[in-house]
């Protein structure tokens, strides 16, 4: 309803919503529409969650971000937290959520609920798309372009099903 940053408001409805449902659900995963998971990311994911006893949070060690514009992308090692893109959290928590306007929803759940584990998967389950289209949350879209060192060279073709490619490949920025 703003252009201010509404990513927080929006990831706290959802989860709230999803934890008010169905008290059934064991695991909510924060699935971000405009990056690429693999087919089987919701499976490495739940088989992670509960080889490691099934914490409130768990995520990836890393995040690879791809800027479609630059062609080029750069991995982001974070060992005590994941990026949300990359986070499943287990519903009917109670905690503080950060305000609405806060870009960096995944770092306050990170700092905030304790019972959290990071694991590196064993292939690239996902990657954050960086494009500056609409309203993004978060920082690389349009800031910090100095951060994709590693040029594409085949990269995003080798790393996604054939499908995700060419639909990455025919957008236009």
């Amino acid at each position: 309803t703003t252009n201010e940053c509404d990513i927080t408001s929006r990831y706290r409805f959802g989860y709230n919503y999803i934890s008010s449902l169905n008290p059934t659900v064991d695991i909510i995963a924060l699935i971000e529409n405009d990056d690429w998971y693999s087919p089987d990311y919701l499976e490495t994911m739940v088989k992670a969650w509960e080889s490691f006893g099934r914490p409130d949070l768990l995520g990836t060690n890393y995040t690879i971000y791809y800027h479609l514009k630059l062609k080029a992308y750069f991995t982001m090692q974070h060992e005590q937290r994941a990026s949300a893109m990359n986070t499943l959290i287990r519903p009917g928590l109670e905690f503080p959520w950060c305000q609405d306007n806060e870009p960096y929803t995944d770092e306050h759940l990170w700092n905030t609920i304790q019972n959290r584990i990071v694991f590196h998967p064993h292939k690239h389950i996902s990657i954050g798309m960086k494009h500056g289209v609409g309203k993004c949350g978060g920082r690389s879209h349009v800031d910090r372009l100095n951060r994709y060192t590693e040029p594409d060279n085949g990269f995003l073709e080798k790393t996604v099903d054939a499908e995700s490619f060419k639909f990455y490949s025919t957008i236009q920025l």
